[in-house]
């Protein structure tokens, strides 16, 4: 089978990549123009990036040495609600009594803080060491991670080269169908013909939009519509994103090697560009500059999969960067594609966009979440306070205010769904939006020896915590990247 696909940013390499681990005698090919360089300042994972390491053969040191990555344990939400907190799914908590987080269940039950529900080494630049440095270096102490976006198209170009992936450097001006309406070929300075196109084209939608592709926007529902992206020097190397509300929207803050990357994503009908600029360096005490504006549309593709054309990455779906959920939605569907591409009909292309409109709305359910703060302090923020709720999240509220939710509840029909029952709970405890009298009662009423359980395996884990010799963030960055 010849699969070509248009694009060369972080989505087109990584189905490239899984369609080739998958079927090696497939002919996957790339179409990308040098010329349209990446959108991102600097980039942040979910933990389905590790699925796609593991899955083609990727190690922790390559990422480190060769993206100018750091490790990533996850997002601190600061001046959202009463209290930050910080969004991150422990390890050593993901134990379940049945389908329940009862883990979760037990320390609000002794009624710690949102800020003291993940563990303290997640808050500061410290990670915990473990015995053998070989360890750290082949395996990552947390789950997801913070790279240099241009390094890491670098790594993945000659990855995929490696692989046997050709890569053509070519601008795509026409899209060409055949009678029935799929892609016959397309064509740059040449003409590219192939069995099955995956568009990878961003904002544009070059291939999708000429087989019927159909946008359906979130504006209704998410707000913010405009980014301004900017470095910053990098001066500490803490182990999480920033996300800091702001007056009209938030901010993020990404560490990577040698430098931060920064934006505010804001909605414009309450700022402008140079106000938002301007607010920022109002925060941050000294000057910036703006390398990059970026305007959007929040939404997705009613059908990303149309004929022989699937579009995967921004083509087919993008929403706020909020939950850092870009990089790995395409993963999931690539994932979901390699499945499906084999001898595929109508019904597995019914199936696919099925899926993938489940993953989406979970994905704009649980940004939109987010937003649910009380705050009133500024126009933008009263806005939100005056907006209707979509029945599909109103749904999961009425759910989750008085009992823990199960990952049953959000996946709907997808094993790929990214965001799943203990990041609802840690976002909905972290806003106060859930009735903790109700989450108590139904943890007192579990059997005995899971409630003891529970104690016991929480007073392990902190009295390892304490015993564990620790090291800077940016010490074992450097071990890793010498070794």
């Amino acid at each position: 089978m010849k699969i070509a696909i248009v694009g060369g940013g972080t989505a087109g390499f990584v189905t490239a990549l899984i369609l080739k681990h998958t079927y090696p005698k497939f002919q996957i090919s790339m179409i990308r123009s040098k010329k349209i360089g990446t959108i991102g300042v600097g980039e942040g994972t979910t933990e389905h990036w590790n699925d796609f390491m593991r899955y083609i053969g990727i190690n922790n040191s390559h990422i480190i040495k060769h993206c100018d990555a750091t490790y990533k344990a996850g997002i601190l939400f600061e001046n959202w609600g009463e209290h930050d907190y910080m969004q991150t799914v422990e390890s050593n908590l993901t134990e379940k009594f049945g389908d329940i987080n009862f883990m979760y269940m037990h320390l609000l039950s002794l009624g710690v803080s949102p800020k003291e529900l993940v563990f303290p080494l997640s808050w500061n630049s410290e990670v915990a060491l473990a015995p053998e440095l070989e360890e750290n270096i082949k395996n990552s102490p947390t789950s997801q991670y913070h790279f240099n976006t241009e390094k890491l198209n670098q790594f993945l170009t000659e990855l995929a080269e490696n692989r046997g992936i050709i890569i053509n450097d070519d601008e795509i001006k026409n899209v060409r169908l055949n009678s029935a309406g799929n892609i016959n070929y397309i064509e740059g300075n040449k003409k590219y013909f192939s069995d099955f196109f995956v568009d990878c084209t961003g904002f544009k939608r070059l291939l999708i939009s000429k087989v019927g592709g159909i946008w359906n926007s979130y504006s209704n529902d998410l707000k913010t519509n405009t980014a301004i992206v900017f470095p910053t020097e990098n001066d500490d190397y803490p182990m999480y994103t920033l996300a800091r509300a702001m007056d009209a929207g938030w901010m993020f803050r990404i560490t990577v090697y040698g430098k931060k990357g920064n934006g505010y994503v804001f909605d414009r009908n309450f700022i402008t560009e140079e106000q938002a600029k301007k607010e920022v360096e109002n925060y941050l005490g000294y000057k910036i500059e703006v390398k990059k504006t970026i305007s959007f549309d929040p939404g997705s593709l009613k059908n990303p999969w149309i004929k022989n054309c699937c579009a995967i990455g921004l083509s087919a779906n993008f929403v706020e960067p909020l939950e850092a959920s870009s990089i790995g939605t395409s993963i999931q569907q690539a994932f979901l594609l390699v499945t499906k591409i084999l001898n595929y009909n109508e019904k597995s292309i019914k199936q696919y966009n099925k899926e993938v409109n489940v993953i989406m709305e979970n994905i704009k359910d649980f940004v939109q979440l987010h937003y649910m703060t009380g705050r009133t302090d500024t126009d933008f923020w009263k806005s939100l306070r005056e907006m209707s709720l979509p029945m599909s999240l109103c749904n999961k509220l009425d759910l989750f205010q008085s009992r823990m939710p199960v990952d049953d509840d959000l996946k709907q029909g997808s094993s790929r769904t990214l965001f799943l029952s203990a990041n609802w709970f840690i976002v909905m405890y972290g806003l106060g939006l859930i009735d903790c009298a109700a989450y108590k009662e139904q943890y007192n009423n579990f059997p005995d020896n899971i409630k003891a359980y529970a104690k016991q395996s929480i007073e392990h884990i902190y009295k390892n915590l304490k015993s564990l010799k620790t090291i800077r963030h940016k010490t074992i960055i450097n071990l890793v990247r010498e070794y």
